[in-house]
């Protein structure tokens, strides 16, 4: 054996101690055979281990975030004690859950989840959502399913609809200054009808419609020093009547946690104006999910993947509710920028998340967006994306995913996000 060799070895064993030198010794025959460890049995004696300083000193980040987060820990594990269909989300007949959401369109807001999974029939479902941050704001959202719905594959969901709120946005395009922002308030009364049929395990096709009344004010809430007025044309009442289609191809393998397969939703909607003739126009976009699994790592550590291209075009002569076109700056795309930070007739997003577990019901994610506004289509250029990035906790249910908290960032500002919501 060379001198190098020797020397390390004994540097090793004096570093870490004696019994991380002896077990790999004496399972190799090098020590005395009076001693030897029987390695075709089980071996069930307790044994005792001992660390050096310098093993104590590399333990270190772990013993530190141990300690931090035992609380925690401790408060799940009484949780799940005391309170055993808290984690169980709605394996319930029915229940009532506290909602809450940090950094999403209205900044804090909390509420109730009800829900019954046979009010009337076993194949019938029902759920009202109702979100509260102030008398300004109000949103309650009922949903009424239908399972098996003129077939076995079929699905039946009706939807409906109240919210007001304060609101603000950045109008238009793709290098609006962060302080042209404008103010106004808004409430809306939405019903939604929409039949999903099940074409293959993997792929689901859905008819909708909806309609939309929408009642754009001026904002009661002082406008800042320096903020544009909100544009007079945009303000008053807009009825609209939607129908569109939508498919969805579920590739995406792994529970609970997700991590390889794709993902291909597209839709396209045709909407006009019911009280006068002046919108009349057509949404579409599609949006493409990847996950990977990291080479050499275990399952658990991957990659999703992400991408959205959405844009909306007037028809003849008429035109586009500015709300109704696409946008980028929210809880889901470019976090790290204000709730309708890029407004235009198109948006474009790219997105990649990095997701290991931290504990077996909770995931690490580090993530980055890139995306862009546009007009045209010749309009997108390399040097007018704008970037996002960030980490965030994920907590993950027995079928998947839970709700997650983020912190993202970017040139404008940053923001902390809680959302019982999927990014994707």
């Amino acid at each position: 054996m060379k001198i190098s060799t020797i020397l390390t070895l004994i540097f090793v064993t004096g570093f870490f101690g004696e019994t991380a030198w002896a077990g790999p010794l004496a399972a190799s025959g090098g020590a005395d055979p009076a001693v030897r460890a029987d390695t075709t049995t089980a071996q069930t004696e307790p044994y005792e281990s001992s660390k050096s300083l310098g093993g104590h000193i590399l333990s270190l980040p772990s013993y530190l975030f141990y300690w931090t987060t035992r609380p925690i820990g401790y408060g799940f594990k009484r949780a799940e004690k005391n309170l055993p269909r808290l984690f169980q989300g709605e394996r319930g007949e029915y229940g009532v859950f506290p909602l809450f959401e940090l950094g999403g369109d209205t900044g804090f807001s909390y509420g109730l989840l009800l829900f019954h999974n046979s009010p009337f029939y076993p194949n019938h479902s029902a759920r009202v959502e109702a979100l509260f941050s102030s008398s300004d704001y109000n949103d309650i959202d009922f949903e009424y399913t239908i399972n098996r719905f003129l077939s076995d594959r079929g699905q039946l969901e009706v939807n409906a609809v109240y919210a007001n709120r304060p609101d603000r946005t950045f109008l238009f395009g793709n290098d609006v200054d962060f302080d042209d922002r404008s103010f106004f308030d808004r409430e809306d009364i939405e019903v939604a009808l929409s039949y999903n049929y099940i074409l293959t395990d993997k792929t689901v096709l859905q008819f909708h419609t909806n309609y939309l009344q929408r009642d754009i004010k001026e904002s009661d809430r002082e406008q800042e020093e320096g903020a544009p007025a909100f544009p007079d044309p945009f303000l008053g009442d807009a009825s609209l009547l939607s129908t569109g289609v939508e498919l969805a191809i579920d590739n995406a393998r792994g529970v609970p946690r997700i991590n390889r397969g794709y993902r291909l939703i597209t839709e396209v909607q045709w909407s006009r104006s019911l009280t006068n003739d002046r919108f009349h126009y057509v949404n579409f976009g599609t949006e493409w999910n990847q996950f990977i699994p990291l080479p050499y790592l275990p399952d658990d550590r991957r990659l999703a993947l992400k991408g959205v291209l959405r844009k909306a075009e007037a028809l003849g002569d008429k035109e586009i509710p500015f709300f109704e076109t696409p946008v980028l700056g929210n809880s889901r795309d470019l976090r790290g920028f204000s709730t309708d930070r890029f407004r235009d007739t198109g948006s474009l997003l790219f997105a990649a998340e990095y997701r290991y577990p931290m504990w077996n019901f909770s995931d690490v994610v580090l993530f980055v967006e890139e995306g862009q506004v546009f007009n045209d289509f010749s309009d997108i250029s390399i040097d007018d994306f704008h970037t996002s990035y960030g980490f965030g906790f994920h907590l993950i249910s027995a079928k998947g995913f839970a709700f997650r908290s983020e912190f993202a960032f970017s040139r404008d500002n940053s923001r902390f996000i809680l959302s019982i919501s999927p990014n994707f």
